[in-house]
């Protein structure tokens, strides 16, 4: 027995709150229990007694009886007090339950000491009572570890004694043994208490993880301020107050911080980035909520807005918070804000479209006035107006099918190889010039056209794919309105059939957002995809959502981390730590990791230290046209051993230049 536990078990009031309270709630189901127990070994007690002690011998039984009836109809009335009782009024409850156990003990060892001298045959009932009764109440009270010792020493403990010197070797034979029997009980008490304490300790672990995990959830990891998922979630909950409050919304734009960062890297943009955190949070704007959605933008939610002038005098101290420089290593910084405001009254359906619009002042802020506060208008339809376009581009075949496929190189960490090739849409119109699939992948998907793109694009990457060695996989992203069609999973095989392709060398990768919009659907369409041999890769992990749930619902193949993890790998201690926290995590579910938006050699040295599987970004290869990937996988067969530099073989361009 340890002896330092044991001592922690006399001493209820160091207990920890969460011990406590286990330790109350425990206690207020067995002590009726405990009551009955008593009472009972009393009334045969005094039965098998009132021949030699007399009918006196009822009086004890019947008092007690009427203190515990009192005591019972005490704690069933307080029930609902002792439900809300603090920690403080516990810790004073279970001393009075000491003091009772004291009073209760002594008092039966009297009547049991009166018993004995009475003579006759009750003599020998009197250690049967004593045991039982021990066993039971220490048994009740174990949650309580002195109330049962003091049971024990006070209650059994005289009478063994006793006994013992009774001068009857039978009586003498009973104490002996119930000397012997105690320490067994106590040390039973003891070991229950123990695991009691463990299973609280456990319990409050547990919590705490939870916690840390719902912090990071909704927690911008790099400046304190809530992230995108905690201000999707507290502009729906605040749509829904009733009676409803006016909403204004404002997205933020850091101008020039993005040529400061280029120019001077990383470190310095995550200061300046850690600085705004820190002037946003010291602002005194009323009833509002302060959120970075990624990179150099954020968002604030005004709530309780009364009227549109009220949104710009509190949003314009965030614009005068960038009136002083900002001051990294000496070097003084100059930026500004392009803030754009959305204005409108609570209604669920229309409160995400503020987003947008406050979006669209932003740019047009940024786009017309350098800087500061724009409003939203209807008449910002610009960049509505290229969205239409874009549009009514993907409706038009011939104009869509200058979509296009590169192949960017997914490479071991440990032999630089190519082991797969990552599909990327590309597309350059000749009205519009080049669109991203940032740009027009949304706009498919809105439009419910991504069927009529997904299955011909995966076709034609599966045609690239069958001139590259058969160990060299190929993966394809998934977009939301894709993954959430009850069919996608059966064309997708069916188009590998036709193709003659092994399914174990696709892998569809979805994100995070995706699987947001039908979680349910997704899980059908992923299973069906995974029993047909595909495999699945969950794409921008860590970017903010609520990953950790979908890793608990779904068996992914693999993990591809957010480039946000590995953009300030390098400079951010913390970046670091929650990436290694990460990889922990892939590890427990046994999901290989790609990192992605590798940029440079040491970001490249370091992930492969911390045990990344696989690498993908600029540093190793841009993407490659059908032809220049089919030719690095010729040089790999041709490459007996693995060069030194993976960017001259795979990045004939050379790679990205990084500050």
């Amino acid at each position: 027995m340890n002896r330092e536990s044991f001592v922690d078990s006399l001493v209820h009031w160091k207990a920890s709150d969460a011990l406590v309270a286990e330790q109350f709630r425990t206690l207020r189901s067995q002590i009726p229990a405990m009551y009955l127990a008593v009472l009972i070994n009393m009334g045969f007690l005094a039965f098998v007694s009132a021949p030699n002690a007399g009918n006196a011998v009822y009086g004890v039984p019947i008092a007690v009886a009427g203190v515990i009836v009192i005591r019972l109809t005490v704690l069933w009335r307080s029930r609902g007090a002792s439900l809300n009782a603090n920690v403080a009024q516990k810790r004073a409850a279970m001393t009075g339950t000491l003091a009772a156990a004291s009073l209760l003990s002594i008092g039966l060892s009297i009547w049991t000491e009166i018993i004995q001298r009475s003579g006759g045959e009750a003599r020998t009932y009197v250690a049967l009572f004593a045991s039982l009764c021990t066993v039971s109440t220490t048994n009740c009270l174990s949650s309580l570890p002195l109330a049962a010792y003091i049971v024990v020493a006070l209650g059994t403990i005289p009478v063994s004694l006793s006994l013992l010197l009774s001068g009857n070797l039978m009586l003498a034979s009973m104490g002996a043994n119930m000397v012997l029997i105690a320490p067994l009980v106590v040390g039973m008490t003891f070991r229950q208490y123990r695991q009691l304490r463990r299973m609280v300790e456990s319990r409050s672990a547990i919590a705490d993880e939870k916690l840390k995990v719902s912090d990071l959830a909704y927690c911008d990891v790099l400046t304190g301020l809530a992230n995108r998922r905690a201000f999707l979630e507290e502009l729906r909950d605040a749509s829904l107050v009733r009676p409803a409050l006016a909403l204004a919304i404002a997205i933020i734009d850091l101008d020039g911080f993005k040529i400061i960062n280029d120019t001077y890297g990383h470190h310095t943009g995550d200061a300046l980035l850690v600085e705004t955190g820190k002037r946003f949070q010291n602002l005194n704007i009323g009833d509002a909520l302060i959120a970075r959605f990624g990179g150099d933008e954020f968002a604030v939610l005004l709530r309780g807005v009364e009227h549109f002038g009220d949104a710009q005098e509190r949003l314009a101290q965030l614009g005068q918070s960038f009136d002083q420089p900002f001051v990294v290593s000496g070097q003084a910084f100059r930026l500004r804000a392009s803030i754009g405001i959305a204005h409108d009254g609570v209604d669920p359906e229309s409160t995400l479209a503020l987003i947008n619009r406050a979006d669209l002042a932003m740019y047009e802020a940024k786009r017309t006035r350098g800087g500061g506060i724009c409003v939203f208008a209807p008449a910002m339809e610009a960049r509505s107006r290229r969205r239409l376009m874009i549009e009514q581009a993907l409706a038009i075949q011939a104009e869509n099918e200058l979509i296009v496929l590169e192949y960017q190189p997914v490479v071991d960490a440990k032999t630089d190889r190519i082991i797969a090739f990552e599909a990327l849409a590309r597309w350059t119109h000749p009205t519009l010039g080049v669109i991203s699939p940032a740009e027009f992948i949304p706009l498919a998907e809105q439009a419910g056209i991504t069927r009529a793109m997904t299955l011909p694009l995966l076709s034609l990457a599966l045609t690239a794919a069958a001139t590259w060695p058969e160990d060299i996989g190929l993966s394809f992203n998934l977009s939301g309105a894709e993954l959430n069609s009850p069919s996608i999973a059966d064309q997708i095989l069916t188009v590998l059939r036709e193709h003659g392709f092994d399914p174990g060398r696709l892998s569809i990768e979805v994100t995070e957002t995706a699987l947001l919009v039908d979680f349910a659907a997704a899980r059908l369409a992923l299973c069906a995809l995974q029993r047909g041999g595909v495999r699945i890769l969950l794409d921008d992990f860590g970017a903010g959502y609520a990953s950790i749930g979908y890793l608990r619902e779904l068996q992914f193949d693999g993990i591809k981390l957010d480039g946000s993890l590995i953009a300030s790998l390098m400079e951010s201690p913390s970046a670091r730590d929650l990436l290694v926290g990460v990889l922990h995590l892939c590890k427990a579910i046994g999901a290989p990791v790609t990192a992605e938006m590798v940029e440079s050699a040491a970001q490249h040295d370091l992930l492969c230290t911390l045990g990344v599987q696989k690498l993908q970004g600029y540093f190793l290869s841009r993407p490659l046209t059908t032809d220049q990937a089919l030719l690095a996988c010729e040089r790999e067969q041709r490459s007996a051993q693995p060069i030194a530099s993976p960017v001259a073989r795979f990045n004939p361009a050379g790679p990205r230049k990084v500050a």
